[in-house]
């Protein structure tokens, strides 16, 4: 074999091998930039014991929080509080979140919800959005944040590879009218603390033995989407 078919046949080689490395980092980092994925928030539920918390409750920041606050709509001392568990990557959460608004509009002080992510295995960038939300509620826009993701979920979350984490962050800068910390909102994504805290919602989820998104449950009990105005005004005429 001469010099030259032996160059050809090397510079091919080295193409295939080019072809392969980068089929694997696109395949094993999906996307783009490092980002929690579902198996790193199960692994912090899996080794946080979290028995002697109540999830019918609004729990007050500790280290199971991750130092975190809970995300109220509302004023949490509404005679009338909601647990809500939601997907931001789920549809029809996306579809009760504008009915949810609504109710809260229409009570006036009288209804509080408190959201809770529930991450569902397999859905795309649900685990990404959802760190984005709760980057976005440590600068305190998160009930901005929460709409746009909702809002916009027919966009984000077929995205894939770079374009992920930046479109997070463009919705940031909206929610924030600009004004937000951006830099500190990508560093607040890949968190600890925001780890600990999409470990510690899901771990709710799990103690009341959820089986699906949205679920809604009022004073211990869950209630079907349909029934919430029925069950609080009840509630609120007793």
């Amino acid at each position: 074999m001469n010099r030259k078919v032996f160059g050809i046949i090397g510079g091919v080689a080295v193409v295939a091998l080019l072809v392969v490395a980068i089929a694997l980092i696109i395949n094993n980092n999906p996307s783009g930039p490092e980002q929690f994925k579902y198996r790193d928030i199960i692994e912090i539920f899996s080794s946080t014991d979290y028995s002697d918390v109540n999830p019918d409750s609004i729990v007050e920041p500790t280290s199971l929080t991750g130092d975190l606050p809970e995300k109220v709509i509302g004023s949490a001392d509404a005679p009338v509080v909601i647990y809500e568990y939601a997907d931001y990557a789920c549809s029809h959460c996306a579809e009760m979140n504008t009915y949810v608004k609504k109710l809260i509009e229409e009570y006036n002080g009288e209804v509080a919800v408190v959201y809770r992510g529930y991450l569902l295995n397999g859905y795309p960038n649900n685990v990404i959005a959802a760190a984005a939300a709760n980057a976005a509620a440590i600068q305190g826009y998160w009930d901005k944040y929460r709409n746009l993701v909702f809002s916009d979920q027919a966009t984000w979350f077929y995205l894939k590879g770079d374009k992920v984490v930046p479109y997070f962050g463009d919705l940031f800068v909206q929610a924030s009218d600009g004004k937000g910390d951006l830099d500190k909102f990508y560093e607040d994504m890949m968190s600890e603390s925001v780890g600990k805290r999409m470990a510690f919602e899901y771990a709710m989820g799990e103690k009341v033995e959820l089986t699906g998104t949205p679920t809604f449950r009022i004073n211990g009990e869950k209630v079907s989407g349909d029934k919430l105005k029925d069950t609080i005004d009840e509630l609120l005429a007793e």
